[in-house]
């Protein structure tokens, strides 16, 4: 096997580490609680001064259902978590709506996930060490939603950049 270097071993790893580890939090237009905790990962491994940092945590905590109808916005409630012993300033947070489901988990031709968009945050925040903070993520759904896509669940993949603070 071909050796791809130091650089792209951790450019590979990181890739791995951002993909593997996001896990889906449910985003339905009138927004019940989600099933499970949504939770996703990052490592800035790829930059000077810290490959020693952990994971930072990302948790969608909305809580109670927000009704959204065509043209609408609403908001995500999301609390990032700081596991290092040392400040960090979260740089990047974004989430992606997936292709949606029915009640039955199933997808719904003629729906498609871009009918959905969340706006990325835009001012980094600083998390102390061991210490968490809630930010806004705004949720827009287009003016043409078709009728097939009424009740269904879109899911969002929360992902995230962080640097030593």
């Amino acid at each position: 096997m071909r050796s791809l270097g130091p650089r792209m071993e951790v450019a590979v790893a990181t890739t791995i580490l951002g993909v593997g580890a996001a896990v889906v939090a449910a985003m339905h237009l009138t927004w019940p609680d989600p099933q499970l905790p949504a939770m996703a990962y990052s490592v800035s491994a790829g930059e000077a001064g810290v490959s020693d940092l952990k994971p930072f945590e990302i948790n969608d905590v909305s809580g109670a259902a927000v009704e959204l109808s065509p043209g609408t916005e609403g908001v995500r409630q999301v609390r990032l978590s700081n596991p290092n012993a040392v400040d960090i300033i979260v740089v990047k947070l974004s989430a992606i709506p997936g292709q949606p489901v029915d009640s039955a988990r199933n997808k719904v031709d003629g729906c498609p996930s871009g009918l959905l968009s969340v706006v990325p945050m835009d001012t980094p925040v600083i998390i102390p060490p061991a210490g968490e903070i809630e930010v806004r993520m705004v949720v827009q759904v287009a003016h043409d939603v078709p009728a097939a896509c009424k009740d269904l669940v879109f899911p969002l993949t929360y992902s995230g950049h962080a640097t030593r603070g």
